[in-house]
Protein backbone atom coordinates (compact mmCIF):
# COMPACT_ATOMS: atom_id res chain seq x y z
CA UNK A 1 0.00 0.00 0.00
CA UNK A 2 1.01 3.67 -1.05
CA UNK A 3 2.22 5.21 2.58
CA UNK A 4 0.56 8.38 1.65
CA UNK A 5 -3.05 6.37 1.85
CA UNK A 6 -2.56 5.64 5.93
CA UNK A 7 -1.07 8.96 6.30
CA UNK A 8 -3.80 10.99 4.91
CA UNK A 9 -6.56 8.67 7.06
CA UNK A 10 -5.01 10.09 9.55
CA UNK A 11 -5.45 13.66 9.17
CA UNK A 12 -7.34 16.04 11.60
CA UNK A 13 -9.26 18.77 10.60
CA UNK A 14 -7.61 22.08 11.31
CA UNK A 15 -9.20 24.41 13.56
CA UNK A 16 -9.14 27.10 10.58
CA UNK A 17 -11.92 24.80 8.48
CA UNK A 18 -13.83 24.08 11.75
CA UNK A 19 -14.53 27.93 12.29
CA UNK A 20 -14.67 28.39 8.90
CA UNK A 21 -17.08 26.18 8.15
CA UNK A 22 -18.95 27.26 11.35
CA UNK A 23 -19.51 31.06 10.29
CA UNK A 24 -20.50 30.22 7.01
CA UNK A 25 -23.52 28.19 7.78
CA UNK A 26 -24.20 30.69 10.69
CA UNK A 27 -24.38 33.80 8.45
CA UNK A 28 -28.17 34.48 7.32
CA UNK A 29 -28.97 34.33 3.72
CA UNK A 30 -30.10 37.34 1.75
CA UNK A 31 -31.66 38.11 -1.56
CA UNK A 32 -29.08 39.69 -3.75
CA UNK A 33 -30.25 42.64 -6.01
CA UNK A 34 -26.92 43.77 -7.07
CA UNK A 35 -25.65 42.46 -10.35
CA UNK A 36 -29.22 42.57 -11.52
CA UNK A 37 -28.83 46.09 -11.24
CA UNK A 38 -25.80 46.40 -12.72
CA UNK A 39 -26.64 44.59 -15.68
CA UNK A 40 -29.77 46.83 -16.01
CA UNK A 41 -27.57 49.89 -16.18
CA UNK A 42 -25.38 48.15 -18.63
CA UNK A 43 -28.21 46.92 -21.07
CA UNK A 44 -29.54 50.61 -20.80
CA UNK A 45 -26.44 52.12 -21.84
CA UNK A 46 -25.75 50.00 -24.49
CA UNK A 47 -29.06 49.50 -26.38
CA UNK A 48 -27.42 49.65 -29.59
CA UNK A 49 -24.74 46.71 -29.04
CA UNK A 50 -25.34 43.07 -29.99
CA UNK A 51 -26.30 40.73 -27.20
CA UNK A 52 -23.09 38.94 -27.27
CA UNK A 53 -21.56 42.47 -26.10
CA UNK A 54 -23.96 43.16 -23.50
CA UNK A 55 -23.86 40.20 -22.15
CA UNK A 56 -19.88 40.49 -21.85
CA UNK A 57 -19.92 44.42 -20.46
CA UNK A 58 -22.47 42.70 -18.16
CA UNK A 59 -20.17 40.47 -16.68
CA UNK A 60 -17.45 42.66 -17.35
CA UNK A 61 -18.79 45.74 -14.66
CA UNK A 62 -20.41 43.36 -12.65
CA UNK A 63 -16.41 42.12 -11.83
CA UNK A 64 -15.73 45.55 -11.68
CA UNK A 65 -18.51 46.92 -9.26
CA UNK A 66 -19.58 44.08 -7.62
CA UNK A 67 -19.18 44.10 -4.01
CA UNK A 68 -16.13 41.76 -2.43
CA UNK A 69 -14.78 40.81 0.99
CA UNK A 70 -12.43 39.19 2.18
CA UNK A 71 -13.14 36.94 6.10
CA UNK A 72 -10.99 36.33 8.89
CA UNK A 73 -8.86 33.08 8.63
CA UNK A 74 -10.13 32.38 4.76
CA UNK A 75 -6.95 30.85 2.60
CA UNK A 76 -9.16 30.95 -0.74
CA UNK A 77 -10.97 33.99 -1.61
CA UNK A 78 -13.75 35.10 -3.92
CA UNK A 79 -17.33 35.01 -4.61
CA UNK A 80 -19.97 36.09 -6.33
CA UNK A 81 -21.68 38.57 -3.26
CA UNK A 82 -20.05 40.04 -0.74
CA UNK A 83 -22.39 37.94 1.65
CA UNK A 84 -21.98 33.89 1.48
CA UNK A 85 -24.67 31.86 0.16
CA UNK A 86 -26.60 35.23 -0.96
CA UNK A 87 -29.73 34.19 -3.31
CA UNK A 88 -28.17 36.09 -7.23
CA UNK A 89 -31.55 37.60 -8.96
CA UNK A 90 -30.36 37.64 -12.50
CA UNK A 91 -32.66 39.20 -15.05
CA UNK A 92 -32.33 37.59 -18.19
CA UNK A 93 -33.55 34.40 -17.87
CA UNK A 94 -36.96 35.61 -16.33
CA UNK A 95 -38.32 37.27 -13.34
CA UNK A 96 -41.66 37.33 -13.12
CA UNK A 97 -41.55 34.50 -10.68
CA UNK A 98 -39.36 37.07 -8.30
CA UNK A 99 -42.40 39.69 -8.45
CA UNK A 100 -44.70 37.00 -7.36
CA UNK A 101 -42.47 35.92 -4.50
CA UNK A 102 -40.42 38.42 -3.81
CA UNK A 103 -41.77 39.60 -0.33
CA UNK A 104 -42.62 35.28 0.48
CA UNK A 105 -39.15 34.27 0.17
CA UNK A 106 -38.28 34.50 3.96
CA UNK A 107 -41.70 32.76 4.80
CA UNK A 108 -41.43 29.70 2.21
CA UNK A 109 -40.89 25.97 3.80
CA UNK A 110 -37.62 25.40 1.95
CA UNK A 111 -34.55 27.32 1.16
CA UNK A 112 -35.28 30.80 2.72
CA UNK A 113 -34.23 33.84 1.91
CA UNK A 114 -33.86 37.13 3.93
CA UNK A 115 -35.14 40.17 1.46
CA UNK A 116 -34.24 44.05 2.18
CA UNK A 117 -37.19 46.14 2.12
CA UNK A 118 -35.02 48.53 -0.25
CA UNK A 119 -33.70 45.76 -2.38
CA UNK A 120 -38.04 45.55 -3.33
CA UNK A 121 -38.03 48.82 -4.25
CA UNK A 122 -34.82 48.89 -6.41
CA UNK A 123 -36.32 45.37 -7.77
CA UNK A 124 -39.95 46.63 -8.25
CA UNK A 125 -39.29 50.46 -9.48
CA UNK A 126 -36.02 49.70 -11.90
CA UNK A 127 -35.14 46.33 -12.35
CA UNK A 128 -38.71 44.53 -13.42
CA UNK A 129 -40.30 47.60 -15.53
CA UNK A 130 -36.92 47.62 -17.83
CA UNK A 131 -36.68 43.86 -18.29
CA UNK A 132 -40.26 43.03 -19.28
CA UNK A 133 -40.77 41.68 -22.33
CA UNK A 134 -37.36 41.16 -23.00
CA UNK A 135 -36.01 38.35 -20.77
CA UNK A 136 -35.61 34.65 -21.75
CA UNK A 137 -38.74 33.74 -20.55
CA UNK A 138 -40.56 36.23 -22.37
CA UNK A 139 -39.32 35.33 -25.79
CA UNK A 140 -39.97 31.94 -25.04
CA UNK A 141 -43.49 32.50 -24.30
CA UNK A 142 -43.50 34.77 -27.26
CA UNK A 143 -42.53 32.08 -29.97
CA UNK A 144 -43.54 28.88 -28.67
CA UNK A 145 -45.96 29.79 -25.55
CA UNK A 146 -49.22 27.77 -27.03
CA UNK A 147 -47.31 25.17 -27.23
CA UNK A 148 -45.12 25.16 -24.29
CA UNK A 149 -48.37 25.11 -22.45
CA UNK A 150 -49.85 21.71 -23.80
CA UNK A 151 -46.79 19.97 -23.45
CA UNK A 152 -46.36 21.41 -19.55
CA UNK A 153 -47.77 18.16 -17.99
CA UNK A 154 -44.89 16.10 -19.92
CA UNK A 155 -41.87 18.26 -20.00
CA UNK A 156 -40.30 21.29 -18.35
CA UNK A 157 -38.93 23.12 -21.34
CA UNK A 158 -37.88 26.41 -19.62
CA UNK A 159 -36.82 27.22 -16.29
CA UNK A 160 -37.03 30.15 -15.59
CA UNK A 161 -35.58 30.59 -12.26
CA UNK A 162 -31.79 30.18 -13.52
CA UNK A 163 -30.08 29.35 -16.12
CA UNK A 164 -28.50 26.02 -17.58
CA UNK A 165 -24.55 25.72 -17.53
CA UNK A 166 -24.00 21.81 -17.16
CA UNK A 167 -20.41 22.40 -18.94
CA UNK A 168 -17.27 20.83 -17.51
CA UNK A 169 -14.85 23.65 -18.84
CA UNK A 170 -11.33 23.20 -19.43
CA UNK A 171 -9.72 23.96 -16.37
CA UNK A 172 -6.18 22.62 -17.37
CA UNK A 173 -5.92 24.93 -19.90
CA UNK A 174 -7.39 27.91 -17.70
CA UNK A 175 -4.00 27.10 -15.34
CA UNK A 176 -2.13 26.72 -17.78
CA UNK A 177 -2.13 29.87 -19.39
CA UNK A 178 -3.97 32.32 -16.83
CA UNK A 179 -6.45 34.97 -17.58
CA UNK A 180 -4.31 37.49 -18.75
CA UNK A 181 -2.56 34.48 -21.13
CA UNK A 182 -5.40 33.77 -22.69
CA UNK A 183 -6.33 37.44 -23.16
CA UNK A 184 -2.89 37.89 -24.93
CA UNK A 185 -4.04 34.42 -27.56
CA UNK A 186 -7.95 36.45 -27.42
CA UNK A 187 -5.80 40.18 -28.70
CA UNK A 188 -3.91 38.28 -31.52
CA UNK A 189 -6.99 36.78 -32.64
CA UNK A 190 -9.27 39.90 -32.95
CA UNK A 191 -6.52 41.73 -34.97
CA UNK A 192 -7.16 38.89 -38.19
CA UNK A 193 -10.67 36.95 -37.46
CA UNK A 194 -13.11 37.40 -40.32
CA UNK A 195 -15.79 39.90 -39.56
CA UNK A 196 -18.40 37.76 -38.29
CA UNK A 197 -16.52 36.34 -35.77
CA UNK A 198 -15.37 39.68 -34.61
CA UNK A 199 -17.98 40.21 -31.91
CA UNK A 200 -17.25 36.96 -30.56
CA UNK A 201 -13.34 37.43 -29.83
CA UNK A 202 -14.35 41.26 -29.00
CA UNK A 203 -16.73 40.04 -25.97
CA UNK A 204 -14.38 37.49 -24.70
CA UNK A 205 -11.76 40.04 -25.01
CA UNK A 206 -13.98 41.89 -22.51
CA UNK A 207 -14.43 39.33 -20.07
CA UNK A 208 -10.75 38.34 -19.63
CA UNK A 209 -9.92 41.89 -19.40
CA UNK A 210 -13.12 41.51 -16.57
CA UNK A 211 -11.55 38.37 -14.90
CA UNK A 212 -8.29 39.88 -14.85
CA UNK A 213 -9.82 43.10 -13.16
CA UNK A 214 -11.60 41.16 -10.74
CA UNK A 215 -8.90 38.72 -9.15
CA UNK A 216 -6.71 42.26 -9.02
CA UNK A 217 -9.68 44.08 -6.73
CA UNK A 218 -9.05 41.24 -4.33
CA UNK A 219 -4.96 41.76 -4.96
CA UNK A 220 -6.02 45.28 -3.36
CA UNK A 221 -8.31 44.04 -0.86
CA UNK A 222 -6.14 42.18 0.76
CA UNK A 223 -3.30 45.03 0.80
CA UNK A 224 -6.00 46.95 2.86
CA UNK A 225 -6.45 44.69 5.57
CA UNK A 226 -2.51 44.07 6.16
CA UNK A 227 -2.72 47.87 7.06
CA UNK A 228 -6.03 47.09 9.18
CA UNK A 229 -5.04 44.37 11.45
CA UNK A 230 -2.40 44.16 14.04
CA UNK A 231 -2.55 40.13 14.84
CA UNK A 232 0.92 39.04 12.85
CA UNK A 233 -0.69 35.68 11.57
CA UNK A 234 -3.05 37.48 9.67
CA UNK A 235 -0.95 40.00 8.48
CA UNK A 236 0.53 37.57 6.84
CA UNK A 237 -2.07 35.57 5.40
CA UNK A 238 -2.97 38.89 4.33
CA UNK A 239 0.36 39.07 2.27
CA UNK A 240 -0.02 35.55 0.84
CA UNK A 241 -3.32 36.27 -0.55
CA UNK A 242 -2.46 39.23 -1.96
CA UNK A 243 0.91 38.05 -3.81
CA UNK A 244 -1.12 34.93 -4.91
CA UNK A 245 -3.75 36.84 -6.85
CA UNK A 246 -1.29 39.40 -7.68
CA UNK A 247 0.48 36.36 -9.47
CA UNK A 248 -2.32 34.56 -10.58
CA UNK A 249 -3.82 37.52 -12.98
CA UNK A 250 -0.85 37.88 -14.67
CA UNK A 251 0.75 34.39 -15.23
CA UNK A 252 -0.42 30.92 -15.13
CA UNK A 253 -0.63 29.44 -11.74
CA UNK A 254 2.67 27.93 -10.70
CA UNK A 255 2.29 26.71 -7.15
CA UNK A 256 -0.54 24.43 -6.04
CA UNK A 257 -1.90 27.24 -3.57
CA UNK A 258 -1.97 29.44 -6.50
CA UNK A 259 -3.78 26.50 -8.93
CA UNK A 260 -6.65 25.62 -6.24
CA UNK A 261 -7.34 29.87 -5.48
CA UNK A 262 -7.10 30.73 -9.82
CA UNK A 263 -9.67 27.21 -10.06
CA UNK A 264 -11.66 28.99 -7.72
CA UNK A 265 -11.83 31.97 -9.59
CA UNK A 266 -12.65 30.60 -12.74
CA UNK A 267 -15.83 28.71 -11.31
CA UNK A 268 -16.84 32.10 -9.37
CA UNK A 269 -16.74 34.33 -12.79
CA UNK A 270 -18.48 31.31 -14.83
CA UNK A 271 -21.38 31.88 -12.15
CA UNK A 272 -21.44 35.07 -12.30
CA UNK A 273 -21.62 35.53 -15.86
CA UNK A 274 -24.79 32.98 -16.62
CA UNK A 275 -26.39 32.01 -12.71
CA UNK A 276 -26.31 28.74 -13.92
CA UNK A 277 -26.13 25.35 -12.54
CA UNK A 278 -23.49 22.50 -12.80
CA UNK A 279 -20.57 24.70 -13.70
CA UNK A 280 -18.38 21.34 -13.15
CA UNK A 281 -14.48 20.91 -12.03
CA UNK A 282 -13.87 16.92 -13.27
CA UNK A 283 -10.93 15.18 -13.17
CA UNK A 284 -9.24 17.98 -10.37
CA UNK A 285 -6.91 15.27 -8.82
CA UNK A 286 -5.08 14.78 -12.49
CA UNK A 287 -4.89 18.15 -13.43
CA UNK A 288 -4.02 19.64 -9.80
CA UNK A 289 -1.48 16.97 -8.95
CA UNK A 290 1.54 18.81 -11.03
CA UNK A 291 1.70 21.60 -9.08
CA UNK A 292 0.97 19.23 -5.91
CA UNK A 293 3.84 16.69 -6.36
CA UNK A 294 6.34 20.26 -7.34
CA UNK A 295 5.02 21.57 -3.82
CA UNK A 296 5.24 18.50 -2.08
CA UNK A 297 8.89 17.31 -3.55
CA UNK A 298 10.18 20.33 -2.77
CA UNK A 299 8.84 20.85 0.99
CA UNK A 300 6.99 23.68 0.19
CA UNK A 301 3.63 21.94 1.42
CA UNK A 302 2.51 18.60 3.45
CA UNK A 303 -0.28 16.66 3.54
CA UNK A 304 -2.17 18.61 6.07
CA UNK A 305 -1.51 21.59 4.41
CA UNK A 306 -2.81 20.36 1.40
CA UNK A 307 -5.75 19.06 2.69
CA UNK A 308 -6.53 22.30 4.50
CA UNK A 309 -6.35 24.64 1.09
CA UNK A 310 -8.80 21.62 -0.17
CA UNK A 311 -11.40 22.10 2.59
CA UNK A 312 -10.88 25.61 2.41
CA UNK A 313 -11.62 25.05 -1.56
CA UNK A 314 -14.94 22.85 -0.17
CA UNK A 315 -16.31 25.39 1.77
CA UNK A 316 -16.40 27.94 -0.87
CA UNK A 317 -18.03 26.11 -3.35
CA UNK A 318 -20.92 25.73 -0.80
CA UNK A 319 -20.83 29.58 -0.29
CA UNK A 320 -22.62 29.64 -3.94
CA UNK A 321 -26.10 28.92 -3.82
CA UNK A 322 -29.37 28.94 -5.95
CA UNK A 323 -32.02 31.57 -5.31
CA UNK A 324 -35.39 29.14 -6.97
CA UNK A 325 -38.47 29.84 -7.05
CA UNK A 326 -40.64 28.10 -4.49
CA UNK A 327 -41.76 25.31 -6.74
CA UNK A 328 -38.53 24.41 -7.86
CA UNK A 329 -36.89 24.92 -4.44
CA UNK A 330 -39.59 22.25 -2.83
CA UNK A 331 -38.42 19.49 -5.50
CA UNK A 332 -34.25 21.10 -5.04
CA UNK A 333 -34.25 21.69 -1.34
CA UNK A 334 -30.69 22.46 -0.18
CA UNK A 335 -28.90 23.90 -3.10
CA UNK A 336 -27.73 21.24 -5.20
CA UNK A 337 -26.03 23.34 -7.30
CA UNK A 338 -24.07 20.42 -9.43
CA UNK A 339 -20.31 21.25 -8.59
CA UNK A 340 -19.07 17.85 -9.58
CA UNK A 341 -15.55 16.69 -9.20
CA UNK A 342 -14.56 12.87 -10.23
CA UNK A 343 -11.39 10.97 -8.57
CA UNK A 344 -9.31 8.12 -9.41
CA UNK A 345 -10.42 5.94 -13.00
CA UNK A 346 -7.23 5.88 -15.68
CA UNK A 347 -4.36 7.31 -17.17
CA UNK A 348 -4.74 7.41 -21.42
CA UNK A 349 -2.78 4.16 -20.86
CA UNK A 350 -5.13 2.58 -19.10
CA UNK A 351 -3.49 2.29 -15.09
CA UNK A 352 -4.95 3.31 -12.10
CA UNK A 353 -4.43 6.91 -12.20
CA UNK A 354 -5.96 7.84 -8.24
CA UNK A 355 -3.35 9.52 -5.84
CA UNK A 356 -2.64 11.47 -3.00
CA UNK A 357 -4.91 14.19 -4.07
CA UNK A 358 -7.51 11.54 -4.41
CA UNK A 359 -7.48 10.63 -1.02
CA UNK A 360 -7.34 14.54 -0.30
CA UNK A 361 -10.33 14.63 -2.08
CA UNK A 362 -11.99 11.79 0.38
CA UNK A 363 -10.79 12.72 3.44
CA UNK A 364 -12.04 16.39 2.86
CA UNK A 365 -15.41 14.96 2.09
CA UNK A 366 -15.42 12.62 5.40
CA UNK A 367 -14.51 15.81 7.84
CA UNK A 368 -16.92 18.57 5.94
CA UNK A 369 -19.62 16.03 5.02
CA UNK A 370 -20.89 19.32 2.50
CA UNK A 371 -23.26 19.19 -0.14
CA UNK A 372 -21.10 20.46 -2.51
CA UNK A 373 -18.72 19.36 -4.62
CA UNK A 374 -20.95 16.44 -5.80
CA UNK A 375 -18.19 14.49 -5.30
CA UNK A 376 -17.09 11.26 -7.60
CA UNK A 377 -14.91 8.46 -8.24
CA UNK A 378 -14.19 6.72 -11.30
CA UNK A 379 -13.63 2.89 -10.30
CA UNK A 380 -12.42 0.15 -12.94
CA UNK A 381 -11.09 -3.38 -12.47
CA UNK A 382 -7.66 -1.63 -11.69
CA UNK A 383 -8.91 0.33 -9.15
CA UNK A 384 -7.04 -0.74 -6.01
CA UNK A 385 -8.73 -1.97 -2.89
CA UNK A 386 -7.96 0.97 -0.81
CA UNK A 387 -10.14 3.24 -3.07
CA UNK A 388 -12.56 1.31 -3.10
CA UNK A 389 -12.35 0.93 0.81
CA UNK A 390 -11.63 4.89 1.41
CA UNK A 391 -14.59 5.23 -1.07
CA UNK A 392 -17.36 2.73 0.92
CA UNK A 393 -15.86 4.71 4.30
CA UNK A 394 -16.82 8.05 2.93
CA UNK A 395 -19.73 7.21 1.87
CA UNK A 396 -20.86 5.65 5.02
CA UNK A 397 -20.27 8.58 6.89
CA UNK A 398 -23.49 9.91 5.64
CA UNK A 399 -23.14 12.33 3.06
CA UNK A 400 -23.80 9.75 -0.23
CA UNK A 401 -20.83 10.25 -1.91
CA UNK A 402 -18.33 9.88 -3.60
CA UNK A 403 -20.69 8.31 -6.09
CA UNK A 404 -19.67 5.91 -8.14
CA UNK A 405 -19.05 5.47 -12.02
CA UNK A 406 -17.95 1.81 -13.88
CA UNK A 407 -15.22 2.71 -16.61
CA UNK A 408 -15.54 -0.67 -17.34
CA UNK A 409 -19.14 0.19 -18.82
CA UNK A 410 -19.09 4.31 -19.30
CA UNK A 411 -16.08 4.08 -21.55
CA UNK A 412 -17.13 1.59 -24.13
CA UNK A 413 -20.50 3.44 -23.93
CA UNK A 414 -19.15 6.99 -25.18
CA UNK A 415 -16.83 5.38 -27.70
CA UNK A 416 -19.84 4.16 -29.25
CA UNK A 417 -20.92 7.87 -29.74
CA UNK A 418 -17.61 8.10 -31.32
CA UNK A 419 -16.26 10.68 -29.02
CA UNK A 420 -12.27 10.35 -29.16
CA UNK A 421 -10.91 7.47 -27.34
CA UNK A 422 -8.49 10.35 -25.59
CA UNK A 423 -11.98 12.26 -24.28
CA UNK A 424 -13.42 8.77 -23.28
CA UNK A 425 -10.43 7.50 -20.99
CA UNK A 426 -10.97 11.03 -19.77
CA UNK A 427 -14.48 11.52 -19.44
CA UNK A 428 -15.88 13.24 -16.18
CA UNK A 429 -19.45 13.98 -14.99
CA UNK A 430 -21.15 17.24 -15.02
CA UNK A 431 -23.68 18.28 -12.80
CA UNK A 432 -25.68 16.04 -10.81
CA UNK A 433 -24.42 12.25 -13.07
CA UNK A 434 -24.68 13.12 -16.70
CA UNK A 435 -21.40 11.74 -18.01
CA UNK A 436 -18.90 14.40 -20.26
CA UNK A 437 -15.38 15.62 -21.34
CA UNK A 438 -13.48 17.87 -20.59
CA UNK A 439 -13.65 21.52 -22.56
CA UNK A 440 -15.30 20.05 -25.35
CA UNK A 441 -19.05 19.35 -24.69
CA UNK A 442 -22.80 20.34 -23.25
CA UNK A 443 -23.33 17.65 -20.75
CA UNK A 444 -26.78 18.09 -20.49
CA UNK A 445 -28.47 14.92 -20.80
CA UNK A 446 -32.10 15.65 -18.72
CA UNK A 447 -32.87 19.10 -20.45
CA UNK A 448 -36.43 19.07 -20.64
CA UNK A 449 -37.43 16.91 -17.42
CA UNK A 450 -39.21 14.46 -19.51
CA UNK A 451 -41.82 12.97 -18.03
CA UNK A 452 -42.40 9.63 -19.65
CA UNK A 453 -44.64 8.01 -17.58
CA UNK A 454 -46.61 10.85 -17.43
CA UNK A 455 -46.85 10.97 -21.31
CA UNK A 456 -48.13 7.26 -21.01
CA UNK A 457 -50.82 8.36 -18.61
CA UNK A 458 -51.92 10.83 -21.00
CA UNK A 459 -51.47 8.55 -24.46
CA UNK A 460 -53.63 5.89 -22.72
CA UNK A 461 -56.37 8.32 -21.50
CA UNK A 462 -56.45 9.78 -24.88
CA UNK A 463 -56.83 6.21 -26.61
CA UNK A 464 -53.85 6.36 -28.86
CA UNK A 465 -51.48 3.68 -29.83
CA UNK A 466 -47.88 4.57 -28.53
CA UNK A 467 -46.36 2.89 -31.61
CA UNK A 468 -48.36 4.65 -34.07
CA UNK A 469 -49.71 7.53 -32.45
CA UNK A 470 -53.14 6.47 -34.01
CA UNK A 471 -56.59 6.62 -32.47
CA UNK A 472 -57.26 2.66 -31.18
CA UNK A 473 -61.31 3.09 -31.03
CA UNK A 474 -62.83 3.00 -27.68
CA UNK A 475 -60.63 4.05 -25.11
CA UNK A 476 -59.30 1.28 -22.77
CA UNK A 477 -60.66 0.44 -19.42
CA UNK A 478 -58.36 1.67 -16.63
Amino acid sequence: MKDYIEKIRALEQSLRVKQLKKRMLDEERFASIEQARIITDVYKNNEGESIIIKRALGLYESLKQIKIRIDEGELIVGNRTAGVRAGVIFPESGISWVNDEIESLHLRPQDKFHVKPEDIDIFRNEILPYWKGKTLEDKVEEVIGEEKSLIGKVAKINQTDHAQGHICPNTEKWLKEGPAGLLKTVEGKLKSCASEKEAFYRAMKIVLQGAVLFIGRYAELARELVLETENPQQKQEYINIAATCDAIKERPAQSFREAVQSIWFLYVILQMESNASSFSPGRMDQYLLPYFEKDFNSGVIDYAEALELIECLWLKFNQIVYLRSANSAKYFAGFPIGFNIALGGQTQDRKDASNALSYLFLKSQEHLGLPQPNLSARVFAGSPEALLHRCAEVIGTGSGMPQLFNDESVIPALMSKDIEEADTVNYAIVGCVELTTHGNALGWSDAAMFNLVKALELALNDGVCLLTGKQMGAKPER
